[in-house]
């Protein structure tokens, strides 16, 4: 039995759905039946709960309420890090608060560790430098851009998104052998062919209509339904698909709210079928999580970015743009006009899906799968 470590990290969701991915897919590797045990862990349970406030409460409150503020750190802490600056502080606070999950990384023998976040695989690599362990490392980034802190010279395997961040790694130093353009693992309900129709009438949707998936995650209550109100303003027939989350009163509001729009809205909640709504749409509207992000394109859905986060939200949205794949909006008062124009110009929709077709990679997650599986099963203990 080949014992993989897989590592995630609950500060956003985006790392946690990655390692989730790898995790179902190596459990669906038919090559090695009965050979694989995956486990998965959430790097921040084993901090202190401050800890886990500053990298879970403290990340959420800022990419939300301050994103200028954000971005600075972002941008300066990457910069600082490839001029080779000291970080004593961060790197004193991950020391003190990873006592426990170095002892458990320690006292267990694993033949491959998968991670996530860039905090456990720099602990790994840590470990790496101290001689106290060799285990073959896999880092899967979860972005289509690069922070600093993600690049390690004592990784042994990147999954990187696309070519570019291939490239990236290897400019800065990283052996080609090791970087593998796989894109961001999804889910593997996002790699089945699902008929549009059918889907649509299980969903409750017009067969005939344009649908429009509009996406609530990051963006609060207020901001989602100022966009609901725009929309009575756009001419051409449509529908939308406005998932909530967990967010109950922003659930009960729009329900309210369909009740009298010139357009049928159907708000949900919380669900596990988000690539059925993916499959089942012409247009998602949302902010440009990297995961996200790779959901729409596994499901040739082009994104309407509205507002991103600087920093890895930039960079997603960047190359949404840069491939033809998606379109930017400021300030939710300039969704109707923007939706009405790509809406009204089935031409421009057809050319963003063929975009969003191209850089799909729904099965990223398999080939990680199977390159972690390939690399246990060199390991001999």
């Amino acid at each position: 039995m080949k014992r993989i470590l897989i590592i995630s990290a609950s500060a956003g969701s985006g790392h946690v759905i990655a390692a989730r991915a790898v995790e179902q897919a190596l459990e669906r590797v038919k090559a090695y039946p009965g050979e694989l045990q995956p486990v998965h862990i959430d790097l921040l349970q084993f901090s202190t709960a401050f800890y886990k406030m500053i990298y879970r409460d403290v990340y959420l409150y800022m990419a939300k309420r301050t994103p200028l503020l954000y971005g600075y750190i972002y941008n300066t802490s990457d910069r600082l890090k490839r001029q080779n600056k000291p970080d004593f502080v961060r790197r004193f606070l991950d020391s003190m608060n990873s006592r426990k999950f170095r002892k458990f990384i320690l006292e267990q023998p694993w033949d491959v560790i998968v991670s996530t976040h860039f905090l456990s695989s720099q602990l790994i690599c840590e470990l790496k430098r101290r001689g106290k362990l060799d285990t073959p490392l896999v880092t899967v980034t979860t972005d289509f851009g690069l922070h600093s802190y993600w690049i390690l010279p004592e990784c042994e395997h990147y999954i990187v998104a696309d070519e570019a961040n291939r490239r990236h790694l290897m400019a800065m130093g990283i052996p080609a052998e090791r970087v593998n353009n796989f894109g961001i693992p999804v889910l593997p309900v996002f790699w089945e062919r699902k008929e549009r129709g059918g889907l649509r009438r299980k969903l409750g949707l017009d067969p005939d209509l344009p649908a429009v998936l509009l996406l609530a995650g990051g963006f609060g209550i207020s901001p989602i339904e100022h966009i609901v109100d725009g929309l009575g303003s756009v001419k051409t027939p449509f529908q939308m698909v406005a998932v909530a989350g967990r967010n109950r009163k922003l659930l009960k509001n729009l329900r309210a709210k369909s009740r009298g729009l010139p357009f049928k809205l159907k708000p949900v909640g919380y669900t596990d079928l988000m690539d059925e709504y993916m499959k089942s749409s012409d247009i998602v509207i949302t902010k440009p999580g990297g995961l996200t992000t790779a959901e729409a394109l596994a499901c040739g859905l082009p994104v309407m970015v509205i507002n991103p986060i600087p920093g890895q939200e930039d960079m997603n949205s960047d190359m949404l743009l840069e491939q033809g794949a998606g379109v930017k909006v400021m300030h939710p008062v300039d969704v109707p006009y923007r939706l009405e124009q790509i809406l009204s110009d089935p031409r421009r929709l057809a050319a963003l899906k063929r975009a969003a077709r191209r850089l799909a990679r729904p099965r990223a997650a398999r080939k990680a799968a199977e390159l972690i599986a390939s690399i246990a099963r060199e390991q001999r203990y």
